[in-house]
């Protein structure tokens, strides 16, 4: 295995590793540093196209370089000429759009990354010459296409974390007590009016195997037992049945009654049951 192809699989790897093991939100300025560090580059950043008219440094190092913003039409047009392909300047030109942050340095590669909804463009330099030769351009394509691959991953888990905190908000917000057991047996969910009914420490993230411990604890408490014991029955002979308006009539110091609905969830990535409990 030659110097540059082990270079390239050493970034997959731990860029791999950090996918499993870390948060998201700092998965990309970790892989930025992490082939400053393997390519031996004095500086690296992230040019991101905010908007038409903004182009902004980010992930930079030197830290100081961080911030700055850039026209980015000479950026774009630059990428055009080239067809958006990887730019190897073994003698950085003085007519290039990013002047400030490639003074005093004497090669460079620029890397465009294509990503919708921002485009983004890694630059690397460095002050001593470098031989641009052909197994180095094929572990920066290999970089490339793992950099392209860390990106999308990025903005589609940032995007659906931001959905689960909206939804979440919405139906912590219900007036009735929302409880969902995902069919596979690792995942459940309750809302805090769900929690406070089933004595749970507190909302959110549930092992189903609690929830049902839970709700047969609260089943347990209704008087109308051989009511709930045929309806269950009925109920969980196909996970295509549902129920709605289900009386669960609670004794105790404060008897209660409870008008349950359950139904079914499917989709392509769920699948489970959704309990609704209205008092």
């Amino acid at each position: 295995m030659s110097k540059w192809e082990s270079k390239a699989l050493e970034f997959i790897n731990q860029t791999s590793r950090w996918d499993k093991e870390k948060h998201i939100s700092s998965f990309l300025a970790f892989s930025i540093s992490l082939i400053k560090n393997l390519l031996q580059a004095d500086v690296v950043l992230q040019l991101e196209f905010e908007n038409e008219h903004t182009a902004k440094v980010k992930n930079a190092s030197p830290n100081f370089l961080a911030g700055a913003v850039v026209n980015p039409d000479p950026v774009r047009q630059l990428l055009y000429r080239n067809a958006f392909k990887t730019i190897y300047w073994p003698t950085i030109p003085a007519d290039n759009p990013l002047k400030e942050q490639l003074r005093d340095l004497l090669c460079a590669v620029v890397m465009p990354v294509n990503i919708e909804p921002h485009h983004s463009v890694l630059v690397l330099a460095w002050s001593d010459p470098q031989e641009f030769e052909p197994g180095f351009q094929d572990c920066m394509e290999t970089i490339r296409l793992r950099l392209k691959e860390i990106l999308s991953q990025t903005q589609e888990r940032l995007y659906f974390q931001g959905i689960a905190i909206r939804f979440a908000a919405i139906l912590h917000s219900l007036p009735h007590a929302v409880v969902f057991i995902n069919s596979d047996g690792y995942a459940g969910w309750v809302n805090q009016k769900a929690a406070d009914i089933l004595e749970l420490a507190g909302p959110g993230e549930q092992l189903p195997a609690i929830l049902s411990d839970a709700m047969t604890h609260l089943r347990n408490k209704a008087v109308n037992t051989e009511d709930l014991y045929n309806t269950s029955i009925q109920l969980f002979a196909s996970p295509e049945n549902a129920i709605t308006g289900w009386e669960w009539k609670l004794e105790g110091a404060a008897p209660k009654t409870y008008r349950v609905s359950c139904i079914p969830v499917a989709s392509q990535r769920i699948n489970g049951r959704l309990w609704i409990f209205e008092e």
